[in-house]
């Protein structure tokens, strides 16, 4: 990827789920415009060896692996205060990182429930407080939470996603307006289909079939890629975007329009 110099060098963003599809686009793309970037994601993951890759394309090392779970609320505060104190504080949060639980109301256990709310929106939470202050010191910055098409409620057996999304808009909202005095931009982007590793779990028989029935719905008919979601959380992270904060980007080529 051409590295693009339209960004903050020196400036530091921390991404959660940095390692999924959405997360390591984000990260690439924050990379090259030279921020320093610590991609946070579980031991698990191959988060080591995506931000070695990365380093290795912009031929530069900016991007840390951070190692870490977000179901773990008060050793996330602690990892939080603990990258504040080495390494000072952090310009951009990215709250990408989420789990997708799958179930009819009734089936879904009230430890799934938890995790799903806990992972994708109480981490969010965490590091906006263990952040904000910094950022408040400073002058500024950016917060992006990622959302999804799924909260316009046009699914079934996804009830716990959706509250966990629709909290991400309140988180979003209420920051703006809390934050914004100390010229802090709070935004979100809410993603369609994309593309990742993620989207296999809904495969039928081919790709071909769910590629269908995706265009059918959109008013764009081409699918898009991780690099469209990376695109639009730049763009709130930029300049370009700097009288722009609580506000839900839709990234869905026209799926949902509300």
């Amino acid at each position: 990827m051409k590295e693009n110099n339209d960004g903050g060098p020196g400036k530091k963003c921390l991404v959660t789920g940095g390692a999924g599809g959405l997360g390591t686009a984000i990260c690439t793309t924050l990379c090259m415009a030279g921020y320093r970037v610590f991609l946070h994601d579980l031991p698990t993951s191959p988060g080591a060896e995506v931000a070695a890759q990365i380093n290795a394309a912009a031929g530069a090392p900016r991007v840390t692996f951070l190692s870490g779970n977000l179901a773990d609320l008060d050793a996330l505060r602690c990892q939080a205060d603990l990258l504040l104190q080495e390494e000072g504080n952090i310009d951009v949060l990215v709250n990408n990182g989420g789990i997708d639980t799958i179930g009819e109301l009734d089936g879904v256990s009230l430890h799934e429930f938890q995790d799903t709310q806990t992972i994708n929106s109480s981490a969010a939470f965490v590091l906006s407080q263990a952040l904000s202050p910094g950022m408040k010191q400073q002058g500024g910055g950016q917060i992006v939470n990622i959302m999804s098409i799924i909260l316009s409620g046009g699914w079934n057996a996804r009830v716990p996603y959706a509250m966990s999304k629709g909290s991400l808009l309140g988180l979003t909202r209420a920051l703006a307006r809390e934050l914004g005095p100390f010229n802090i931009r709070v935004n979100a982007v809410s993603p369609g289909a994309i593309p990742t590793n993620m989207e296999r779990k809904f495969w039928t028989d081919s790709r071909e079939e769910l590629d269908k029935f995706i265009l059918d719905k959109q008013a764009l008919k081409f699918r898009a890629t991780p690099q469209d979601v990376a695109d639009a959380v730049f763009f709130l992270i930029s300049e370009q975007s700097r009288f722009i904060t609580g506000h839900e980007l839709h990234v869905n080529g026209g799926w949902y329009m509300g």
